[in-house]
């Protein structure tokens, strides 16, 4: 960032002592390491990855890929790249691992296979409300009841969800397109379930975080989900003709096909 030792320790330390920790004379306490990742523009996380096995930091990066691609429904090659894995994971590692198979076997409409892979990512995570992996597994659980019709038993899995996902929620492990996944997912169950009010609570919600994170996924799902929920509402007519546009405007601009013949259909 063309800083010089004395501009980087401004405000935050001696310039020896950024000096000593350049020359590894010396170790920065944890408050002088925040400050100085925040002037770098820098996590912790990019910090003590220098520390971890590289392999391992390797094939995480592999699964955050691979899972990225699931979540967008785009799945060629996925078994193929989970294939070159096998045997590379640690214990941590293995709960992404699981909930991709899970999503994967959902997609494929295996829902027994997929119920029981899902289960293995619950017993790494112990179901702890805090970890992303819980909240999907209860989602592609969710889904899967839902894809055979048992509405009872997927508002279960999805109501487990519903008081650890909002805008303010603090999921540690949770990336942006992981929560805004989860909320697109939910607002589009509820429609299909009839539940309008809880479907536009979580397109609304997803909304909101897209705002807060300046981030663009699945903006046009979501605004067609809310477009959807009140649809039938007299009172809100003017209000669902700008989601639905709006829906119709991204999806054109994303490229999005399905949605758009989806809502051709409709």
């Amino acid at each position: 960032m063309n800083l010089t030792q004395i501009e980087l320790a401004n405000d935050i330390c001696t310039q020896n002592t950024i000096s000593k920790i350049e020359k590894h004379n010396t170790a920065p306490t944890v408050n002088i390491l925040i400050k100085i990742c925040l002037k770098l523009d820098l996590t912790l996380n990019d910090i003590f990855s220098d520390f971890s096995n590289g392999s391992s930091a390797k094939d995480e990066s592999i699964l955050d890929a691979i899972e990225h691609d699931v979540l967008l429904k785009s799945i060629a090659e996925v078994e193929d790249r989970l294939s070159t894995l096998k045997g590379k994971l640690t214990d941590n590692d293995m709960k992404q691992y699981e909930l991709i198979k899970g999503a994967m076997d959902y997609l494929k409409g295996d829902f027994d296979v997929s119920l029981f892979n899902l289960d293995k990512v619950l017993q790494y995570t112990k179901s702890a409300n805090d970890d992303i992996y819980t909240l999907l597994s209860y989602l592609f659980k969710g889904l899967n009841y839902l894809g055979q019709s048992h509405n009872d038993r997927a508002q279960y899995y999805f109501q487990m969800i519903n008081d650890s996902v909002d805008e303010d929620s603090k999921i540690p492990n949770a990336n942006d397109l992981e929560v805004l996944f989860i909320c697109k997912t939910l607002a589009e169950s509820f429609n299909s379930m009839k539940l309008y009010k809880r479907s536009y609570d979580f397109s609304q919600c997803g909304l909101r975080f897209a705002q807060k994170r300046n981030t663009s996924y699945f903006l046009d799902e979501l605004n067609l989900s809310a477009a959807v929920s009140i649809k039938d509402d007299v009172e809100k007519k003017s209000e669902y003709q700008d989601y639905y546009n709006l829906a119709y405007y991204l999806a054109k601009a994303n490229k999005n096909e399905t949605l758009l013949d989806s809502m051709d259909k409709n």
